[in-house]
């Protein structure tokens, strides 16, 4: 789609309907910026699949426009799917806080990367032109540190990105979110537009504040006789800090497993995020075998369930280093992602066997969610004034309630849109125009395998998944027309062999009859004769419906 001239164009290229792919961009004459560039982890039915990213077809279409690529903050669903765009850009210029750059520079340098890229730190204060547009900073309070907000200026009016935000009266550390800043840009007459985050608008009043997280946490430090064990996000850096907070003031020493959480940590430390004092840290490997239970304390990365995690590994008895017995009382300091509530339940479960106690949020205050209540939506909302309103950020039932509560608050009902990714948005001084949608279908990465796999393949695997396979093979004379080798019959994820022999000799028999009864001796034929004679037993004699693979060759 061609960028019209003297309009304001929005296209958003994920992060409507879904919590992840969050990336628009903003477009006006010859320039463009793309605010985040974030992945979505596969749902279930993604079978095999790694990750899954925005498709950029209409940005890299307009990339000889783009000023450079904003990011709000440091979650992979804001900027995870850089290592896939980068390479198809021309050393794009990458503005974001200095904690959100330290990840993307770990990320980039991990795929060599890091040399194709230049990277701007921002700060609150200091407005930075891209081309057509300023951009302004605000410091917001989230489960990241260093998160921001975009105040946008453009030649059509002032646009607000709230990015992943909520408020916290009394933060434990950072400004948090001041709506004094956001109503000093907003000015006498409000913003334009307002972009903001809908995950918790279902959920009334105000979130859980940080002081409270670690007021419960202390407790739980103080009060358990045995090992604290403390699992949460390894970018929840405020929080990681709480844990040696707590573990100092009990007396107890901290073991940290995970590559992810070290590398964090590191980070954190390195730009001042992080005060940790000398002695408190310890490797798991230097672990005193006498050292007392009362005073140690383990931060470990697996809050969901993660197969290959340090939680899993120790719960499974495969870490080397670090154990769960009875006495220990365990943590879990983060949000449940929808997907995995199956397997965390699983793993919660492994740990009361192993004589554990677990703490987690649905039953004790632990952990704060990252993003703002109703209340707060409402006093974001209040505080800009928008004349237009676009909710973010969410599964499509959020986005609608958001709408609704903006309506609720004095934003006109014509002026709401409900957006879907690839749908774009444009806006003049007086006029808003819904443009023509482009393709936003998200790419799904298989290994080194970029978009190659789609709903016939996931189909497929399906069925594997769920009927199995069973592999026919014939070796066929060509001048008599005779079996010179099989038919010799495989399965797969369908029966047990010793246990259904009887099945497969009776197979056997099958394809034998329709080799005998077809005179044609083209394999493509055969093939597709033996697949639905075999397909048609199975479904009567079984009631299933595996995949079959003949290969039939004639020699």
């Amino acid at each position: 789609m061609a960028v019209k001239n003297s309009r304001l164009v929005i296209t958003p290229y994920g992060g409507l309907g879904e919590i992840g792919l969050n990336s628009m961009s903003f477009a006006y004459n010859d320039s463009m910026l793309l605010v985040d560039c974030g992945l979505m982890f596969p749902e279930d039915y993604h079978l095999g699949v790694d990750v899954v990213i925005p498709r950029f077809d209409h940005l890299l279409e307009n990339k000889d426009k783009l000023n450079g690529i904003v990011l709000t903050h440091g979650h992979e669903d804001h900027i995870g799917a850089l290592p896939w765009l980068v390479p198809q850009l021309d050393q794009p210029d990458i503005y974001g806080s200095p904690f959100t750059l330290a990840l993307v520079e770990h990320k980039l340098r991990e795929r060599n990367l890091l040399d194709k890229v230049k990277l701007h730190p921002v700060k609150p204060g200091r407005a930075l032109e891209l081309g057509e547009f300023k951009l302004n900073f605000f410091p917001v309070c989230h489960s990241i540190i260093d998160g921001l907000a975009l105040g946008i200026e453009t030649p059509v009016g002032k646009v607000i990105h709230t990015g992943d935000f909520k408020m916290d009266a009394d933060p434990l550390s950072g400004p948090g979110t001041d709506l004094a800043l956001f109503r000093k840009f907003a000015g006498r007459h409000g913003v334009k537009l307002l972009f903001s985050d809908s995950t918790n608008v279902e959920n009334n009043g105000y979130s859980l504040g940080e002081r409270e997280v670690f007021s419960a946490l202390n407790s739980v430090f103080l009060q358990a006789q045995g090992r604290v064990l403390v699992t949460l996000f390894s970018s929840n850096i405020q929080r990681i800090q709480e844990v040696f907070d707590c573990a100092l003031m009990s007396g107890r020493k901290v073991a940290v497993a995970g590559r992810s959480l070290m590398n964090n940590i590191e980070m954190a430390r390195n730009l001042g995020h992080l005060n940790i004092p000398e002695g408190l840290l310890i490797d798991p490997a230097d672990l005193p075998q006498d050292m007392p239970d009362r005073q140690v304390t383990m931060l470990v990365t697996g809050s969901q369930g993660e197969p290959l995690s340090a939680l899993s590994r120790i719960v499974c008895g495969e870490h080397k280093n670090l154990s769960i017995h009875a006495g220990d009382t365990v943590v879990m300091s983060s949000r449940l992602i929808p997907g995995n509530t199956t397997t965390v339940n699983r793993l919660i479960n492994r740990m009361y066997k192993l004589g554990a106690e677990v703490l987690y949020s649905q039953i004790s205050g632990i952990h704060a969610s990252g993003h703002a209540y109703k209340g707060e939506l409402t006093a974001m909302l209040e505080a800009v004034r928008p004349e237009y309103f676009i909710p973010v950020h969410g599964e499509y039932r959020h986005l609608v309630k958001h709408a609704e509560l903006a309506r609720e608050h004095g934003v006109l009902p014509s002026k709401v849109f409900i957006l879907e990714d690839g749908q774009p948005i444009s806006f003049g001084k007086r006029s808003v125009t819904l443009e023509e949608p482009i393709l936003a279908d998200p790419i799904l990465v298989d290994g080194k395998g970029v978009g190659d796999v789609g709903q016939a393949v996931l189909k497929e695997r399906q069925l594997l998944g769920d009927e199995g396979i069973v592999i026919v093979m014939v070796l066929l004379d060509l001048l008599d027309r005779e079996i010179i080798r099989g038919p010799e019959i495989y399965s797969k994820g369908f029966v047990f062999e010793q246990q259904y022999s009887h099945l497969l000799n009776d197979s056997r028999c099958i394809v034998q009859d329709v080799l005998e009864a077809e005179p044609s001796r083209d394999t493509d034929i055969l093939q597709d004769k033996i697949r639905s004679a075999l397909r048609r037993f199975f479904k009567k004699v079984l009631g299933r419906d595996p995949v079959v693979v003949p290969l039939v060759r004639i020699v």
